[in-house]
């Protein structure tokens, strides 16, 4: 019975994890309802937004955090190195490039 209990209570806790990664961003999008986003025009590729970020900061992107709803907007979450070497973490609007926070 204790195990059983145990069970349940490990396989509670996996389940509530995700939940919690969500934080202050709502809900994240799937790679198969990100694709379905871009495919129907919703959004527009990671890739074309980069570039000019790369040309004002320098640098590349060092991690994709990934694809949110936030405030009724898509938007992409991603650190940045930039060609300085400073860290910075952009918000861009999925559908219009626009960057909506750099911290």
């Amino acid at each position: 019975m204790k195990r059983i209990i145990l069970a349940l209570a490990l396989g509670a806790a996996t389940l509530a994890q995700p939940v919690s990664a969500q934080g202050q961003w709502g809900n994240s999008f799937t790679a198969d309802q990100a694709r379905d986003a871009r495919e129907k025009g919703e959004i527009k590729p990671l890739n074309d937004l980069l570039q000019p970020i790369r040309q004002q900061y320098g640098g590349n992107m060092r991690r994709f955090d990934g694809l949110y709803e936030r405030g009724g907007k898509k938007v992409y979450i991603i650190d940045w190195v930039t060609g300085r070497g400073e860290l910075v973490t952009f918000t861009i609007d999925a559908r219009s490039g626009r960057v909506i926070s750099k911290s």
